[in-house]
């Protein structure tokens, strides 16, 4: 079974789990897990963020990016669509935030990137499947608190994936260390919002912070 695909249905098991275990546990217990959620993302972000070759450039990047995708009101734009299509579909029953800070959190790092290439590339999906139990531990938490919803990034994980895997041949200078390390320094910084979202510290718009990976990526290009 192809990592993309693995990961997708281990999303789904541990949301699905997450959605009984959440009638079982009290809520002070729930708060007390997704706190250490929240924690242990933040830690995940600085580790990824310390990794970063080029503090300069992953700055400005971010910057600049995060000032496109708030100009462009990016994450906003995206709400509004993802309840019109949870009004139509679904009648309006899950909240939309759980499938962004899965969808975000799930997708953003080099485990992500290497993991996606080298399952295509060479078949070998130990990364790939290592990254997919820690996503299903972390849907089961999230639905705890988020809902149904959080299944749903299950399609961000397989489309990204997916492409990253299918299209691997022509992708390989993302696999540079250089080019990795700048990857994780700025998805670190999305990674350590998130966090800081998780524990209700401060309410980061973190989607109109990923125009910035895209930067990165052709800064390291260039």
């Amino acid at each position: 079974m192809k990592g993309y695909l693995f990961n997708s249905l281990l999303v789904v098991a541990g949301s699905l789990f997450g959605l009984f275990a959440g009638r079982t546990i009290t809520e002070s217990t729930k708060e007390a897990v997704f706190n250490m959620l929240g924690l242990v993302t933040c830690f995940v972000g600085i580790k990824m963020a310390l990794a970063g070759s080029d503090i300069i450039p992953i700055v400005f990047c971010l910057a600049l990016g995060t000032f496109a995708g708030s100009t462009a009101r990016l994450e906003d734009r995206v709400r509004a669509l993802l309840d019109t299509l949870n009004m139509r579909v679904l009648s309006g029953k899950h909240t939309i935030e759980g499938f962004i800070t899965a969808s975000t959190l799930f997708c953003v790092g080099s485990m992500t990137i290497i993991g996606s290439l080298k399952d295509g590339l060479f078949q070998d999906g130990t990364l790939i499947r290592t990254k997919s139990v820690m996503d299903g531990f972390a849907a089961l938490m999230l639905t705890s608190r988020y809902g149904a919803s959080v299944a749903f990034s299950a399609i961000t994980v397989f489309i990204i994936q997916g492409a990253l895997t299918i299209f691997s041949h022509h992708l390989t200078f993302l696999t540079a260390p250089r080019m990795m390390n700048n990857i994780d320094g700025a998805g670190g910084l999305i990674v350590l919002a998130i966090g800081l979202n998780l524990l209700q510290l401060k309410q980061i718009k973190t989607i109109d912070m990923l125009p910035g990976l895209v930067l990165i990526v052709l800064y390291g290009l260039w």
